[in-house]
């Protein structure tokens, strides 16, 4: 897959309402590359804030993180046919679900992501995602066990040594996470709170984007 030579900064927009959703976007844009339609939106208020983000920034590429575990070619094309450039699935689903999927992408001229979650071995499942052609596989460590003690970076490690595809990091990073998830193979960095929970949201998605400038 091209165009993930120069690693990207992911915006997610975990908010719950449109209203929310434009005012997050405002107050840092430009100073990002996709914006992730959260699943907290989704739930919320359905595909309906994309449509509204991509009319009024139509320079971004929009993620829809609808972590898809059945229908794969119908929630997928519905994902797509509202204008997402990229749809998540969830790793654990079906391969028929995440087929599915690849159809609905292919269809668009979209991409799609491979949501990690809860995934028991990761490495194997990563071999098998990239064979089935998937262009993106995100190591997402969960909302719910980000002060467990995981380490992203050592499974980020780990999937670079086996895969060739775009990786996609995410879950509580921070700038100072940004170097080391580069080095370590990283083309998608996700970045939530590390942005929209600072007091100055605009500055530290500038700052992130300068470090991965100055680092690509």
């Amino acid at each position: 897959m091209t165009g993930y030579d120069k690693p990207k900064l992911q915006l997610a927009i975990d908010v719950t309402d449109t209203e929310s959703a434009i005012h997050v976007v405002e107050a840092v844009y430009p100073f990002f590359d996709i914006a992730e339609i959260g699943t907290p939106l989704i739930i919320e208020e359905g595909l309906a804030p994309l449509e509204s983000l991509k009319a009024k920034y139509p320079d971004k590429t929009y993620l829809a993180d609808t972590k898809i575990a059945d229908a794969g070619l119908i929630e997928g094309s519905s994902a797509f046919r509202r204008g997402a450039d990229i749809v998540t699935v969830l790793g654990v689903a079906d391969n028929r679900t995440i087929a599915g999927v690849l159809e609905a992408a292919s269809a668009c001229n979209g991409a799609v992501m491979v949501d990690l979650l809860h995934v028991p071995n990761q490495i194997e499942r990563g071999k098998e995602l990239e064979a089935l052609g998937v262009q993106i596989i995100c190591l997402h460590t969960a909302y719910d066990t980000q002060q467990s003690g995981i380490d992203p970076m050592a499974e980020l490690m780990q999937m670079r040594s086996a895969v060739a595809c775009p990786l996609a990091i995410a879950g509580g990073l921070k700038l100072e996470d940004v170097e080391r998830a580069i080095s370590l193979g990283a083309n998608i960095l996700a970045f939530g709170g590390g942005i929209v929970a600072q007091t100055e949201p605009r500055v530290a998605a500038r700052r992130i984007i300068e470090k991965i400038e100055e680092l690509s």
